[in-house]
Parts: structure tokens; C-alpha cells; sequence
């Protein structure tokens, strides 16, 4: 099946950006005069996606109305997650629109300047026949400006490929290169295989109640199978979803309307 639709979760209530998300969700925050989710939607319709699914959280009306007035060539579909209950849910919250069909993940609070890191996901995916995840090479001296995911071991592959043997659990702050003056992280674009939702599902089956459903689980559970391609970032990253970086990232994109 091809894989032609986005997903993107936006139910989250944006703590770390508080107190100016206790009004305004992060996803509408302005970064060159147009909403932080205007500029995802562009990423995936500039990688020839089609369709996109955007998990809304009904206490955040203004996200709909206003992903509504995008004016791009994607077909949006919109699903509510009531509660913010970790990723994995928010990925199966858009089980029937999906309908078994392969998918990528885009998070809305990572945006780029560059070559389009969704296109290069879905072109890896396509080669390879695997759940691919981007990576980003995070120095130290960078590290205060990203959020707390954990770090990722590589491997190359005969046919140039890279396989990610090994996923590290979310830390708590600031992303952490440990040792390195520089390390590897999964970040937000995600591309997914036809059942990957099952997969979700079983490792939901075993958390203890109250326990968000995250990707980080599952990535590892792929990674240990050595079932999960990686792709090296090209562009420039920046995590909207921190004070850091959504400072950054308005000083760095040009005003567009």
C-alpha cells in the first residue's frame, strides 16, 4: 500500500511553553507571521503526502477552526483525543481513517529549515520496507534547546541504509549527549508499516493504569528486532515545543503569509 497520509498529533497541552499555552495552543503559536501547524502541513504536502489526520483535543477549538483556513493542497481529516494519553494513543485514535494503510508521523513541534526531512523518511521507508524514524545529531552546546528524548545507536547496512539498534528512554529536561560532545536522538517523523497500530496497542496492553502510551516502547521493541531504519537529518532542527527553541525558530524562519 502506498503512503500517502500524515499523521499529526496535536492533543498535547504544550506545558513546557507555559504560561503562554494556557491560551493559546502551541500548534497556533506564530513563527513567520503563520501558525507552527501551517508549516508542518507544508512539509508533508512538499513531500507528496495527500491526505493528513490531525488528532484535535476538543478543549483546543481554535486548532480546528483554524487548520481548517490552511489553504494547502493536503485533504484534512480531523480525531479528537480528549485526554493527552501519550502518542501511541493519539496514533490510535486515527485507526479507522488508516484503515490498515502505512503512515507517517509528523510532530508539530519540530520544524526544519532545509531539505525536507518528511521526503527523505518516506524515501527510506520505501526502499526498505521498515518503520523509519529521523535522527538528529545534537551537539552539547545545542542540547539546552531540545526536549529530553533519549539517544539512538546506528549501524550502516550493506545496501546504505542505517538500522537503529538501540533507543534510549526519554530523560527528564533538556536532551542529554551523555559522554559525547555530540549524539543521535530520534525526533518527530516517523514513518510507519501496515500493523505497527497493533503493535501500540500490545505494549499499551502492559502499562500500569494511568501510564501515557508514548513511541518510545515500540521503537525500541522495533529496534531490538532489527526491524527500524534511520535517516539522518539534513536540515536545520529546531523543537518549537521549549522556550529555546521556539525563540530560535522565530528569529531563524522568514515572515511568510
Amino acid at each position: 500500500m502506498t503512503l500517502d497520509t500524515a499523521v499529526i498529533p496535536c492533543g498535547g497541552r504544550g506545558t513546557r511553553l507555559h504560561p503562554i499555552t494556557r491560551w493559546l495552543p502551541k500548534e497556533m503559536l506564530p513563527i513567520g507571521l503563520r501558525p507552527v501547524l501551517y508549516w508542518t502541513l507544508d512539509e508533508a504536502a512538499d513531500a507528496g503526502l495527500l491526505r493528513a489526520i490531525i488528532i484535535t483535543n476538543p478543549h483546543k477549538p481554535l486548532l480546528e477552526a483554524a487548520a481548517r483556513t490552511y489553504e494547502g493542497p493536503l485533504e484534512l481529516e480531523f480525531v479528537p483525543q480528549d485526554h493527552p494519553r501519550g502518542l501511541g494513543d493519539a496514533l490510535l485514535r486515527a485507526r479507522d481513517q488508516l484503515a490498515g494503510s502505512p503512515f507517517l508521523t509528523l510532530l508539530p513541534d519540530n520544524l526544519f529549515q532545509g531539505p525536507n526531512p518528511s521526503a527523505a523518511v518516506v524515501t527510506a521507508f520505501r526502499a526498505t520496507g521498515l518503520a523509519t524514524v529521523l535522527l538528529a545529531e545534537i551537539a552539547r552546546e545545542n542540547s539546552a534547546a531540545k526536549g529530553p528524548t533519549g539517544r539512538a545507536t546506528v549501524r550502516p547496512t550493506a545496501d546504505g541504509t542505517l538500522r537503529v539498534t538501540e533507543v534510549a528512554d526519554k530523560g527528564t529536561g533538556r536532551f542529554e549527549t551523555g559522554t559525547e560532545a555530540a549524539a543521535l536522538t530520534p525526533i518527530g517523523r516517523m514513518a510507519f508499516p501496515c500493523g505497527i497500530l497493533e503493535e501500540f496497542e500490545e505494549v499499551g496492553r502492559g502499562l500500569p493504569a494511568g501510564v501515557e502510551l508514548d513511541d518510545v516502547p515500540v521503537l525500541q521493541r522495533l529496534a531490538r528486532r532489527d526491524a527500524l531504519a534511520g535517516v539522518i537529518n539534513q536540515a536545520a532542527f529546531f523543537d518549537v515545543g521549549v522556550p529555546e527553541g521556539y525563540r530560535d525558530a522565530v528569529s531563524a524562519f522568514p515572515v511568510r503569509v
